[in-house]
This record gives structure tokens, sequence and C-alpha cells, in this order.
């Protein structure tokens, strides 16, 4: 029988357990603004919002890691959880940064295919991190994951032969490479997650 040392309360469960809800909000105001273009800046203002309080919950669980003697799995993987998620928002928001700033109005509908996919992938997170206490139905929950970033990479791979293709001008071609990658970058950093929770699974479940 594997004995396992856990603290006496849910600080860092309830911590992730925010960061997936941000997750999951962040997405659907960026959804709000590709469906609202023509009101781009009102719609990041309120994403900016969103990556701020990432910021907040990634330095709580980062404050709470460091004066914590007993945690609930290692330390290391609290740290790179944390930050990966924080990077997922960053991503998020450099897409409605980019989209505001470039005054785009009309949305390619790959990207509205991108944004499914992570909005499908932010869900099946705030499911997992509800989940991470119990170690119950992870292992599922991890790949669907990993299958949905798969599907993600098709998606940025027949975009990209899209946007060179000859179809865009050449300024086109630079915004929507930049906005197209930085979501294949988000959806990649949610892969990542899936497989340090998969890590804690194997360690501990």
């Amino acid at each position: 029988m594997r004995f396992r040392i856990t603290p006496s309360n849910r600080e860092f469960f309830e911590d992730f357990t925010a960061v997936a809800e941000n997750l999951v909000e962040v997405i659907d105001r960026l959804q709000d603004l590709l469906a609202d273009t023509h009101h781009a800046g009102t719609h990041h203002g309120r994403v900016k919002e969103l990556e701020l309080r990432g910021d907040e919950l990634t330095g709580q669980i980062l404050r709470r890691l460091n004066s914590s003697f007993v945690t609930p799995f290692d330390r290391e993987d609290i740290h790179n959880l944390a930050g990966t998620m924080d990077d997922v928002v960053d991503d998020v928001h450099h897409v409605s940064e980019l989209i505001a700033l470039t005054g785009i109005v009309d949305v390619i509908p790959e990207l509205h295919e991108q944004v499914r996919i992570l909005t499908t992938m932010a869900s099946l997170v705030r499911d997992m991190f509800g989940r991470l206490e119990r170690m119950q139905g992870l292992p599922v929950i991890v790949s669907q994951l990993l299958e949905l970033e798969r599907d993600g990479d098709g998606i940025y791979r027949r975009t990209i032969v899209r946007l060179f293709s000859g179809e865009f001008e050449t300024l086109e071609v630079l915004k929507w490479k930049d906005i197209i990658e930085s979501m294949e970058a988000a959806i990649d950093r949610v892969e990542d997650v899936a497989d340090i929770v998969g890590s804690i699974v194997v360690k501990y479940a």
C-alpha cells in the first residue's frame, strides 16, 4: 500500500479550479470579440482584465507553494502547472490584442475552428482540475486533451497552407500567421498541462 502525505486544507485544488474557470471565461470573451470585431477594443479590455486576474491567481499559487511545508504533489509539478496555465491565458490575450490592434474585421473560419478546439479543451481542463484531489477519471480526460491537440495541429497545418496559397495579400498573411500561431501555441500549452497531470497521476494515483 502506498502512503501519501497530504495537507489538511484544499487551497491548492481550489486555486487550480479558479485558474481553470478563468481560462474558460477568457476564451468566452475572445469569442465575444470574434463575433463583434467592430467593438474589438471593448472586448479586448475584458480579455485583458482576465489576463491580469490569471496573473494574480498564478502569483497566489506560487506564494502558497513557497509558504507550504507539505504539498499535495511535487512542488515542481505545482509550479509547472501554474505557469503553463498562465501561459495559455497569455496566448489567448495575445490573439485578442493582435485582432484589436490590427483592426481585423472579417475573421477567417480556421480561427473559429481553433477557438472551438480550445473551448472544448478548457472545459475538459476545468473538469480535470475538479477531479485532481480525488485522482479519479483523469487518464480519460488527459487522452481526450491529447486527441484535441492533434486536431488542432491539423487545423494549424491546413491554415498555414492556405495562407501561403496566394489567396491572401502579403500583409494579411503576416497578420493571420501571427494570430494562428498564437492560437496554436495556446492549444499546445494545454497539451503540456495534460502531460503534467498525466505525470502526477503516474506518481500518485
